[in-house]
């Protein structure tokens, strides 16, 4: 009997990719655009000639944090609270939040103050997508659809 040879690193990307499109079904772009509004035209306007650039890159780090918070949603359905599962995925988080703030810092060059400011809000934009994409991860795992 011949067996077959795979490769489990291209079967774990494979998986991945097939997560990451099943979750990504539950992301709204109209919501995204909205959370950035609301949290960001303040220093969008600080940079009114690359605002789309900008745009751009703050859903690309939402899509991200999502992809984390959802990544985590089988722990909360095995009964671990938000926070604990939070603190798992802490370090990934906190490089993300590191490069958004980073962009940040690149586009809008200001006083400390602000930066403090910025810092703060770039935080609480990407754990309010992570938390968005646990809580639907968890209701995925809940209807077992995971």
């Amino acid at each position: 009997m011949v067996g077959i040879v795979m490769d489990f690193q291209e079967r774990q990307r494979h998986k991945q990719l097939d997560f990451e499109r099943r979750v990504l079904q539950d992301l709204s772009l109209e919501k995204i655009e909205a959370s950035i509004h609301n949290r960001f035209d303040h220093y969008m306007a600080l940079v009114p000639s690359s605002a789309q650039t900008a745009r751009d890159m703050c859903a690309e780090y939402a899509l991200e944090a999502f992809l984390l918070g959802s990544s985590m949603g089988r722990f909360g359905f095995y009964g671990e609270d938000t926070e604990n599962v939070f603190q798992r995925s802490v370090l990934p988080f906190e490089a993300l939040h590191g490069d958004f703030f980073d962009f940040w810092l690149f586009w809008s060059a200001s006083d400390p103050a602000a930066a403090t400011g910025l810092q703060e809000a770039c935080e609480r934009y990407l754990y309010t997508w992570w938390k968005e994409g646990f809580e639907a991860s968890l209701r995925r795992w809940r209807m077992k659809l995971h």
